[in-house]
């Protein structure tokens, strides 16, 4: 979830440095301290003024002189209207967005903890102003009364995470150049969306969330983080508690020692028996599978299902796959997903043409790495029918032109693509079974 549109008009109205001067304190003054005039959308100055020296949220309220409290909070106001938080007159201030205030202060206290949002926030704030070309020493400017651990790494670090979503930029060790239009407003996202926290979820809906994550299948910590947006150190204490409660347990071990977790199915967290929960899968599936393709399924096809997760996770892809796939977005989605995936299988595979003036047996470059078995399960099984399938036609097909083809080369060919054929199946992380 990225940013506010009034959040972002906050980082672009306020400087970093409002972090170290009575801004942030007249934020927190209006979040905490004036229960007594929120009912109001309209409200005298002098009424916050009589609030504001008892303030405990303000850097020395009470030892300010009266005028220099009154003269900070009036340039206080005025920037305040910028945002459009206020509107700011004489007075008064009027039309009060309480809640936009609320946020923002929030986000403020947030940004505190961090240098990286802090550099994002100086970023942010300079595009807004139109340029597309930061020099550090204009970064430096702006954050120079924080104690900034490396600023470069930190900005080579923006570029990798955010490039990666798409922003167009470099950091050259002087200046961070934005190759986007100044008016670019996903700039705006890229370089600031990352300062408000992932997750907002209170403990107890973290912990549903998981569960019905884990309740479909097995997850290690790290893959529940990037599943749901989450901080690695917050599910990690999340998880623990939910073994401690007995409701998730340890299901296997993967690479490196990683820990996978699934939901305990001998104490439901959903409340439901082992069995009651097998027997409504099975009956989904077998009953999509008849009315869908005329297809008999019995108890017996579902003996190989080891656990009630990986059922579940069966009922959520053909549930999915009654989706109606011919609206507008589903066809642009299936049009560029295949582009997409097609593009990983084209990069590992090639085949070169033969010479036509001679018989040769087609070459098929392989050059398939780990990193193909990334590819959505669904479309591995995809590529495993039609490796086989393939290999099953080009059988036939030589079977049928055998007049013409020498046994020999016949043989020579089939043995060639099954073994190219298992080869790929192997890489995918699929058996090599013909």
């Amino acid at each position: 979830m990225g940013l506010s549109s009034s959040n972002l008009n906050g980082l672009r109205v306020f400087l970093p440095s409002s972090l170290l001067d009575n801004s942030i304190g007249f934020f927190e003054f209006l979040r905490y301290e004036t229960k007594s005039l929120r009912d109001e959308n309209t409200v005298l100055k002098d009424d916050f003024l009589e609030l504001i020296p008892k303030s405990t949220k303000i850097k020395q309220a009470s030892k300010i002189k009266k005028s220099e409290l009154v003269k900070q909070f009036e340039e206080f106001c005025k920037t305040l209207d910028r945002t459009l938080f206020v509107k700011n007159t004489k007075d008064d201030l009027s039309d009060i967005k309480w809640t936009r205030i609320d946020d923002f202060c929030k986000l403020l206290r947030l940004i505190e903890r961090s240098d990286e949002r802090k550099i994002r926030w100086a970023l942010y704030h300079i595009f807004a102003t139109g340029k597309t070309k930061i020099s550090k020493k204009n970064l430096d400017e702006l954050l120079k009364n924080f104690k900034i651990k490396n600023l470069d790494k930190a900005l080579a670090k923006i570029i990798k995470t955010e490039t990666l979503s798409g922003l167009d930029a470099k950091y050259d060790g002087k200046t961070f150049i934005i190759n986007h239009d100044s008016g670019d407003k996903l700039v705006s996202h890229y370089l600031a969306d990352a300062i408000e926290e992932a997750s907002r979820r209170s403990p107890g809906k973290l912990e549903q969330e998981i569960l019905d994550l884990i309740d479909e299948g097995s997850y290690s910590n790290q893959e529940i983080s990037q599943a749901l947006l989450l901080d690695e150190g917050l599910v990690s204490r999340t998880v623990g508690k939910l073994r401690d409660q007995d409701k998730i347990i340890l299901s296997s071990f993967g690479q490196r020692g990683a820990r996978y977790f699934t939901t305990n199915c001998d104490n439901c967290p959903f409340g439901t028996t082992k069995a009651s929960c097998r027997k409504e899968a099975i009956s989904y599936i077998a009953s999509t599978f008849m009315q869908d393709f005329g297809l008999d399924l019995s108890a017996n096809d579902f003996e190989s299902v080891e656990t009630n997760q990986a059922l579940l996770k069966i009922k959520r892809i053909v549930m999915m796959a009654r989706k109606e796939k011919n609206t507008k977005l589903e066809r642009n989605l299936g049009e560029n997903l295949d582009n997409l995936l097609s593009k990983v299988v084209d990069k590992f595979t090639e085949i070169e043409t033969p010479d036509k003036k001679s018989f040769s047996v087609p070459e098929i470059k392989m050059e398939v790495t780990s990193d193909i078995s990334k590819l959505p399960l669904l479309y591995q099984l995809g590529l495993k029918k039609g490796a086989r399938g393939g290999i099953h036609l080009m059988d036939e097909m030589l079977h049928l032109a055998s007049k013409s083809i020498k046994q020999e080369d016949r043989l020579k060919i089939k043995k060639h693509a099954l073994g190219e054929t298992n080869k790929f199946l192997k890489n995918i992380g699929l058996d090599k079974k013909n």
